[in-house]
């Protein structure tokens, strides 16, 4: 059964977010702040989540987890209220921010997604120039170096650029990729994309063009 490891400054029967992944059915172990967080690896979790409240500051929380051995491979998300989403947006590893006020159902959708998805999906490889998205691997390599991606943005990187010259609105993406109706706002989309521009770097960053007043698209144009 997969596992999740909720980190909370709460305890379990308090912690909202621990009561919903396990009403969900979702087998969930709950850690604190001050665990030792080289020790997560030992329960061997399919996700990790770190539930930052607002009265703490959000990198002192998160980077000793992100930073932690043996969850290279292991999609850690990052629940935030509004005002420490611009810090979290800055973590480096953070495969996705899920943002306060809650929704029960789309905490579950969201964390589900890693768990259902078993990391590929078919046998296609994407190719553009020196660019090559390898679906089946799950990995992407520029230039043969394999970029440092997170889930979320592998997967963002991989509709984009296999929907090339479509152009898609922020909610429309957050449905085909993050496989839920957000609530809340978009803003998680625009950081996932400067993410992953600042990865892919010159001249591939411009593969991803900002449609105004609509969303992003991906063009096969990296001259």
């Amino acid at each position: 059964m997969d596992t999740v490891i909720v980190i909370t400054a709460e305890t379990p029967k308090a912690s909202d977010v621990v009561q919903t992944l396990r009403d969900a059915g979702l087998r969930v172990l709950a850690r604190r702040f001050d665990d030792d967080p080289d020790e997560l690896a030992m329960d061997r979790p399919d996700v990790v989540v770190i539930d930052v409240p607002d009265e703490r500051r959000v990198e002192p929380v998160a980077e000793p987890v992100l930073t932690a051995g043996g969850l290279d491979h292991t999609p850690i998300m990052v629940v935030v209220g509004e005002a420490g989403l611009t810090e979290a947006s800055r973590l480096e590893g953070a495969a996705d921010f899920i943002l306060r006020p809650l929704r029960d159902t789309e905490l579950v959708a969201r964390v589900r997604r890693p768990l259902s998805s078993g990391g590929r999906d078919s046998d296609d490889k994407v190719r553009v120039g020196r660019l090559v998205i390898d679906v089946k691997g799950y990995e992407a390599t520029l230039e043969g170096k394999r970029l440092d991606l997170t889930y979320q943005e592998f997967e963002l990187l991989k509709f984009l650029a296999s929907n090339s010259d479509q152009a898609f609105t922020r909610d429309q993406l957050l449905a085909r990729v993050w496989g839920y109706d957000y609530y809340g706002g978009s803003r998680t989309v625009d950081i996932h994309v400067r993410r992953i521009r600042a990865k892919l770097g010159h001249p591939y960053a411009a593969c991803i063009r900002t449609i105004r007043h609509v969303g992003y698209k991906w063009v096969n144009d990296y001259d």
